[in-house]
């Protein structure tokens, strides 16, 4: 179990280590945008990410309890190009440097991610568990 830790947190290190960031955020903008580069393949509720994606975060449709987290896959938000949509959980976690992805191994393939926190935020927006009725 100690190794299963350790291993998983070396895979993230990794992970985070091949991927290139570009974010932007408004000073009192209602939407953050940021994107990142995976050179390794990243799922996302069950879709796989690699290459380039845009991450976007809503703070009205949080707000209004709809979902608020939205992947598209290059650097434009194009309707087409929604590969993943959710209402996030915020999570409190020290302040960024810079974005963050925070991603898990997963015994069965690609590590998976749990949650992204754009530069400056001390708030990370954790993905919801998916359900299986």
């Amino acid at each position: 179990m100690k190794s299963l830790i350790i291993l998983s947190a070396v895979f993230c290190a990794l992970i985070l280590g091949t991927m290139s960031f570009n974010s932007t955020a408004a000073a009192g903008s209602k939407k953050q945008k940021a994107v990142v580069t995976f050179d390794r393949p990243v799922t996302v509720q069950g879709i796989v990410l690699q290459g380039k994606f845009l991450f976007v975060h809503d703070d009205a449709a949080m707000s209004r309890g709809e979902s608020c987290s939205f992947v598209y896959r290059g650097e434009a938000e194009i309707a087409d190009r929604l590969v993943a949509s959710f209402h996030c959980i915020p999570v409190q976690r020290a302040k960024a440097n810079h974005f963050i992805v925070r991603s898990v191994e997963t015994a069965s393939g690609p590590a998976e991610l749990r949650e992204y926190q754009f530069n400056g935020d001390t708030e990370a927006h954790a993905v919801p568990t998916m359900t299986v009725r």
